[in-house]
């Protein structure tokens, strides 16, 4: 595996976009079927709380899958939300969301005792909100929101070498650490572009709608979007580095009378 440039993060927003092109509407549709059934595992007793975390590997997988299937000329089918629930993946890919977990939990930590938590007692109502404290947390906000970022830059690559490679937990884990550290230009290139973006496309409906509410919707949808485009672009860097995945197997049809 060769070292990339910096620009190569460019060409996998650019060649993202292109994916995203050929199937909007099938990708859209399967990207709100994993968050009904995220949302849905919200209300599993004692893990509703953390089921989401714990399941966004599995996520994960049925949209890069659909990527793969769009970039083989397939149609992008809703069936593939159960791809990272189906065995012999599904027990390192839990063991991934324990990790993403874990993450996320060490960010919040270091929230907390950065700006005394000040924070998630706003956040959970237990203190009313206060724009002065808003204000003197952004830094530890921002401090937090990049453990969380970097750790999961670093183990992006994990799900779909389990799922593809049929890697172990650690061996993917390792593979994809490497592969980020060794061309961290252009996964931050990438992340800048997608960042930008975003902040480019939630600034048009803030200047075309005088009402908050059509403002918060468009901006809302936008974010869905681009996290469909996040997608599309780890796949496409994927590709690049370990080569082209399969497409999943086309359904079965019966036969005709």
């Amino acid at each position: 595996m060769n070292k990339l440039p910096a620009k190569a993060g460019w060409h996998w927003v650019k060649q993202a976009l292109q994916l995203f092109r050929k199937q909007p509407g099938a990708l859209m549709a399967l990207f709100f079927c994993c968050m009904f059934l995220s949302l849905f595992s919200l209300v599993v007793p004692l893990l509703g709380s953390i089921a989401p975390t714990l399941l966004a590997p599995m996520f994960s997988i049925a949209m890069l899958q659909a990527c793969a299937d769009v970039d083989h000329d397939q149609r992008a089918l809703p069936n593939l939300v159960f791809s990272g629930f189906r065995k012999p993946v599904r027990k390192p890919l839990l063991g991934l969301g324990v990790l993403y977990l874990l993450v996320m939990l060490l960010a919040l930590a270091v929230l907390s005792w950065l700006d005394d938590g000040v924070l998630i007692q706003m956040a959970t109502r237990q203190i009313p909100m206060d724009k002065d404290m808003l204000e003197n947390s952004r830094g530890a906000l921002f401090v937090s929101s990049g453990i969380y970022m970097l750790g999961w830059m670093l183990t992006s690559l994990a799900a779909p070498l389990i799922y593809w490679q049929k890697m172990t937990l650690a061996k993917a884990l390792f593979f994809s650490v490497v592969a980020v550290c060794r061309d961290i230009k252009a996964f931050l290139t990438a992340a800048v572009v997608l960042f930008l973006m975003f902040q480019v496309g939630s600034m048009i409906p803030v200047l075309l709608f005088d009402s908050a509410q059509m403002e918060v919707t468009a901006i809302f949808t936008i974010f869905l979007i681009m996290v469909v485009l996040m997608h599309c672009t780890l796949y496409t860097c994927y590709r690049q580095i370990f080569g082209t995945p399969e497409a999943s197997a086309p359904p079965v049809l019966p036969p005709k009378p």
